[in-house]
């Protein structure tokens, strides 16, 4: 059966750090298995990103995070991920695109059901956030991304939409 593991959170949490540290685990213990990391896919988008980003830059994550993933499924046994597509949905609600998020919203829970494991890394108990030009570090900012991110996961958690379960870490 293919899996996909992912780390979820507001940026700075170590979400990268975590996945890639978990792949190789993976690798380690499951040496006949091909494992596959999907990271930093954001870091690729050709629109400004974070508090800067738009519509286009959202549907555009969105649209590439679920290619890659669907990709990863077919071609490897594992794939660990730095994020979900609930990320990218909790970032574009934060935005202010509120029809945009509940349009991924409704596509979201046909895909949550590829999650076998999600890993929230929250910010009280993760501060790696450090100014690095990509991730933005306005603690507001990244604490409403969370604060939506909690919200969605308990809506899709209600309908049953999380198979493999959320663990705060």
């Amino acid at each position: 059966m293919k899996i996909i593991r992912s780390f979820t959170g507001a940026q700075g949490t170590g979400k990268t750090t975590a996945a890639l540290q978990l792949a190789q685990q993976e690798k380690l213990y499951n040496p006949g298995k091909s494992v596959h990391v999907l990271a930093d896919l954001e870091a690729f988008c050709p629109f400004h990103i974070n508090q800067a980003g738009s519509e286009k830059t959202q549907a555009w994550i969105f649209s590439n995070q679920i290619r890659t993933e669907m990709e990863a499924i077919h071609r490897f046994d594992i794939t660990v991920t730095d994020r979900t597509i609930v990320d990218v949905i909790a970032y574009t609600r934060a935005l202010g695109f509120h029809s945009l998020a509940e349009g991924m919203l409704k596509y979201a829970e046909h895909h949550c059901q590829y999650y076998s494991s999600i890993h929230f890394k929250q910010i009280q108990y993760n501060q790696h956030c450090h100014p690095d030009g990509i991730r933005d570090t306005d603690l507001e900012f990244r604490q409403e991304v969370e604060n939506t991110m909690l919200e969605i996961y308990c809506l899709l958690e209600t309908h049953g939409m999380l198979p493999g379960g959320i663990y705060r870490v």
